[in-house]
């Protein structure tokens, strides 16, 4: 089997999708005008409107062509076309049209109507195809001298003949300078305009790009960096890419974000967010690309689904509880779990595969100077979530802090509510320092007893009365008495059901966290003339 070839362009397959969906675009405008005139010649004739009608050859071409327009629709609608056979079919969308036309019209009355009628319509295809495909100037040029010139030279024949002017050979320089002259000026500001649509999009595309990542679209947004849809522009994958987001680049911000991922990217388990590859783009912005799941995160399942039944919660808090354990056996302290760091998605036809991301507050047990980057002893995590220790010593947490986490991440699951609600941070704080908390039972009654006895046992205030560890935690879980199983085949029977009602709900959720539409959310802001200018000042300093 031979290797699939690399891409000399990284915007090639962008490029490649869009000429073709514009393809179509233009046809369509072409059957639908084409259509238009050969229709109305015929429904004109039945009217005593004018005495001077086009001949009807003309109205059959125009019918003629819009079949074949529609043809070439329908070619670029259906299925993927190379390159290639895209480029051939712009370059003959537009003069084979120019020279059918010119011709047909050859059969019109008084001639010099004739020519202008080749002159206009000619400069209306050919400015459309300008404006709506994506091409450089020089090859727009091209296309026009093929098209326009030959058409032009039958417009001058026109002209000559309409004004009785084929025996003043004299006189064939003004007539052909006239035409040609409007000629010139369509060929100009085609080419103009392509090149200047052609640029800006060129451009775009550069800002909108991160290593060799082209950003698509925002997907969320955290305390340090933001995340976006991307696409590897070799390997044609999507990539989940988290940046550090330029208001708030600092040596501390740095540091911090690029030991996120350097401690990620220890963690192997299959239920952690897998990390491919980080760096820094020439203009310093620092990157790390995850894998790009489908799904959403479990506080956009509650509020899709409802309270989860007891038997997929022990489901998804078992992956839960084994990723955490291989971060805490390598003395990694996650510190911030919560329903927006936990993805539920379908991997490998599994439905219901939890995946652990976002481990910007993770803290290093064994690392000297983790404190200086974590900020210990100021309040990390999310108070919804948050343990004890975590609010009254920070500097101090060890591994069961995630276990208070995951317990109040269970009454959230099973209720659909927080374990400890508050008006203010200092009343949430306040209840997990001192408050008992209410077995999740109280809110939803197919809770068992027994399993509301593991999540209290995490939700201990002390954390020696915790669970030891998580794998203790899930073994736990595993042994508890549930009403209703539920495996990998409730989990795929629900996926099948609900798959793109969820995926919906999450991309309305997201849109609607973020504060901005699909449109404006595809790219980072930035200064394109600063980072133009950026770039001008680095291979300066390089040469």
């Amino acid at each position: 089997m031979s290797a699939a070839p690399a891409l000399t362009d990284p915007f090639e397959e962008e490029t490649r999708s869009l000429l073709q969906a514009r393809l179509a675009l233009m046809f369509g405008v072409l059957c639908g005008v084409s259509l238009f005139y050969g229709l109305s010649h015929f429904v004109l004739r039945l009217l005593p409107l004018s005495e001077r009608q086009s001949p009807t050859s003309v109205a059959v071409f125009t019918l003629l062509l819009a079949v074949a327009t529609g043809l070439l629709v329908w070619r670029c609608r259906t299925g993927r076309r190379s390159l290639t056979e895209l480029l051939l079919l712009d370059a003959a969308g537009i003069t084979v049209p120019c020279w059918q036309t010119a011709a047909a019209l050859t059969t019109v009355q008084p001639r010099n109507e004739g020519s202008a009628s080749i002159v206009l319509g000619l400069t209306y295809l050919f400015l459309a195809r300008a404006v709506l495909l994506p091409s450089s100037g020089k090859r727009t040029l091209l296309i026009g001298l093929l098209a326009l010139v030959p058409a032009g030279a039958v417009a001058t024949w026109l002209r000559i003949d309409g004004f009785g002017l084929l025996q003043q050979p004299s006189e064939w320089p003004s007539q052909a300078s006239l035409v040609f002259r409007n000629v010139a000026v369509t060929l100009f500001l085609g080419a103009l305009t392509s090149q200047v649509i052609y640029g800006l999009r060129r451009q775009l595309q550069e800002n909108a790009r991160v290593g060799q990542y082209l950003l698509r679209e925002k997907v969320g947004e955290g305390g340090m960096g933001a995340v976006y849809r991307a696409t590897h522009a070799l390997l044609r994958r999507d990539t989940a890419l988290k940046v550090l987001l330029p208001e708030r680049v600092g040596s501390a911000s740095s540091a911090r974000f690029e030991r996120e991922v350097q401690l990620t990217a220890q963690l192997t388990h299959p239920n952690t967010v897998a990390v491919f590859d980080y760096g820094r783009t020439p203009d310093g912005v620092f990157y790390y690309a995850m894998e790009y799941l489908e799904g959403g995160d479990l506080e956009q399942l509650v509020d899709y689904a409802g309270p989860l039944p007891p038997a997929r919660l022990v489901w998804i808090f078992e992956q839960l509880c084994r990723a955490l354990a291989e971060a805490h056996a390598l003395g990694l302290i996650h510190r911030d779990i919560k329903p927006s760091n936990v993805l539920l998605c379908e991997r490998g036809q599994e439905g219901d595969v939890a995946k652990l991301c976002d481990f910007g507050l993770v803290k290093d047990l064994n690392a000297a100077g983790d404190a200086a980057i974590t900020q210990d002893g100021a309040l990390t995590g999310t108070p919804l979530y948050l343990s004890p220790e975590g609010i009254a010593t920070p500097d101090q947490v060890d591994a069961r802090a995630d276990l208070y986490s995951l317990g109040a991440l269970a009454h959230f699951l099973l209720t659909a509510a927080p374990v400890f609600p508050g008006a203010t941070l200092v009343e949430i704080c306040a209840a997990h320092l001192h408050s008992p908390p209410s077995p999740p039972s109280a809110l939803n009654a197919a809770v068992p007893a027994e399993l509301d006895a593991i999540i209290l046992r995490c939700l201990e205030k002390k954390r020696e009365a915790r669970f030891e560890s998580a794998l203790a935690l899930r073994q736990a879980l595993l042994a508890c008495p549930l009403p209703e199983p539920w495996g990998a085949e409730q989990a795929a029977a629900w996926w099948a059901e609900h798959r793109q009602a969820f995926q919906r709900h999450c991309l309305e959720r997201r849109q609607a966290r973020l504060g901005a539409t699909r449109g404006q959310s595809g790219a980072l802001r930035v200064d394109i003339r600063g980072r133009g200018a950026a770039r001008q000042s680095s291979r300066r300093a390089r040469t």
